[in-house]
């Protein structure tokens, strides 16, 4: 079993967007249809990628495939965020050129002296280097080359953009952000049949102590009331990730969890137009010692342990709401 503690500040979630995928792959099949013939960068067949590494100004993002599941290297064994992950290893597969430049004497003059380099590894021990230098003036391209090779070539900008943002947004699951409680707006608790919703005060439209909405009845929360949410919001303190080999009882998340939480928080910059995001915590049963409660979310692919304490006062906070 292996221990991670919820560490980060929640100061803004900048996700890689699904979409810049999609707008690479449509622009590939556009220009396939117009019978351009179409050349890649370098192919990789996206099963045979194990190991990705990505060097940037930033820092360095490192990325393996334990047992069909991608995890960060760097904490070791945290597995990626589904949802952010998604495309991309189709991207890692190989991008279209979208024009041959030839060889050039001066890399510098791309802003290839100082890249995002990019090391794939396959299952046939191979391996692969991909140096990613500036944007074109018209911001549309990246300037790339391969391996130690001085030919320069231009790739979609979304491709090189997609690939920095893991650097410099890594895609950590949700949950593993310690929230700050001045950014959540909304916390729901649906326990026994019944749902408490609780507006807090960094909804404009709810009085600074917040509000709380019980069965189609809404009134202002009690100074207790609003205090013990703040202190909740945050996230549960301790997490345990249950590797696969864990997983020894299957009924831990039934199919009706005991108790399911949600949190709305505020994001300090927009994304995608979004100024506001959700996760949600499905919780089943607590653990043999009694020192947590088995949980799950979608965002990732491991079950989860929370801390009682923190299970066991959200449980408290709703009943006290009724």
């Amino acid at each position: 079993m292996q221990s991670v503690a919820v560490r980060l500040g929640l100061v803004s979630v900048a996700a890689i967007m699904v979409f810049s995928v999609w707008m690479i792959m449509a622009r590939d099949s556009e220009e396939s249809t117009e019978g351009k013939v179409v050349v890649h960068l370098y192919t990789a067949e996206q099963d045979s990628i194990t190991s990705v590494a990505i060097q940037a100004t930033q820092g360095i993002a490192r990325f393996a495939l334990n047992a069909n599941v991608w995890t960060f290297e760097d904490p070791e064994g945290l597995a990626v965020n589904i949802e952010r992950w998604g495309g991309i290893v189709l991207l890692l597969s190989g991008p279209q050129i979208e024009r041959k430049l030839g060889h050039v004497k001066n890399l510098n003059d791309f802003g290839l002296d100082t890249p995002t380099v990019v090391d794939l590894i396959l299952d046939d021990d191979s391996r692969m280097r991909v140096l990613i230098g500036d944007r074109t003036p018209d911001e549309r391209h990246h300037y790339v080359t391969v391996g130690d090779d001085r030919e320069l070539f231009l790739v979609n900008a979304d491709w090189g953009n997609v690939l920095n943002a893991l650097v410099e947004a890594p895609p950590y699951p949700y949950w593993y952000y310690r929230v700050d409680p001045k950014q959540v707006r909304v916390l729901e608790i649906d326990q026994d049949g019944e749902r408490s919703t609780m507006f807090l005060g960094i909804d404009p439209e709810q009085p600074d102590r917040g509000r709380v909405l019980i069965a189609e009845a809404t009134r202002d929360m009690t100074t207790t009331e609003y205090e013990q949410a703040l202190s909740l919001v945050g996230g549960p303190l301790e997490i345990e990730v249950l590797q696969p080999g864990d997983l020894t009882d299957f009924t831990r998340i039934p199919a009706t969890p005991t108790m399911t939480v949600r949190l709305t928080y505020q994001l300090s910059k927009p994304v995608d137009g979004r100024s506001d995001f959700s996760t949600v915590y499905a919780i089943g049963a607590p653990t043999a010692d009694g020192r947590g409660y088995y949980a799950a979310t979608a965002d990732t692919s491991f079950q989860l342990v929370f801390d009682s304490v923190w299970v066991e006062a959200m449980a408290a906070l709703s009943h006290a709401l009724r």
